[in-house]
């Protein structure tokens, strides 16, 4: 677990990162974590934008307010935590607010057994039940028709097969 003061530039991040050999930094102010930075962040918030990355601030890009857990929770809690709030990362904060580790979705992975995955993995499903449609994709597309082998360019998605109009017409 390494942590970078919110004060500092992120090409001191990337490279205490890089040398550290981690994807993330928790970000410290005043000595409490206040936040996360992570190679995604620096991606898509300062490369895909063209920042400087020597005019941004940790502060200005890291991912905040900080999801954590208490020492004391479960893995299984902590996997469901990580699951519901779509995080990879789980900082372990003490009750007097100092950062104890931090778990990561490897962490998971590793300790599967001992949480039991087939547990982790009802929770997910239940979680996404609702949300999970299975629609056909209706988008136009051009290449060959899986079924006449003709090229149309105008190919849609008819029960898993790319078919041209006129073979879409005789599935109607």
């Amino acid at each position: 677990m390494i942590t970078i003061d919110s004060k500092v530039d992120v090409v001191k991040a990337a490279n205490k990162m890089f040398s550290a050999n981690v994807g993330s930094l928790i970000v410290i102010h005043d000595d409490q974590p206040m936040g996360i930075i992570t190679e995604r962040d620096l991606v898509g918030k300062i490369v895909a934008r063209a920042a400087n990355p020597r005019e941004v601030k940790v502060r200005d890009v890291m991912s905040s307010p900080l999801i954590t857990v208490h020492p004391d929770v479960s893995l299984s809690e902590a996997a469901i935590k990580m699951l519901k709030s779509g995080v990879k990362r789980l900082p372990v904060i003490s009750s007097d607010g100092k950062l104890v580790g931090i778990i990561t979705d490897t962490d998971l992975v590793s300790g599967s057994a001992s949480i039991g995955m087939g547990e982790i993995l009802s929770h997910l499903i239940e979680m996404h039940r609702d949300s999970v449609h299975f629609e056909e994709q209706r988008e136009m597309i051009r290449g060959i028709c899986e079924r006449c082998g003709q090229i149309s360019d105008s190919l849609e998605s008819v029960n898993g097969e790319l078919l041209c109009w006129s073979c879409r017409d005789g599935n109607r």
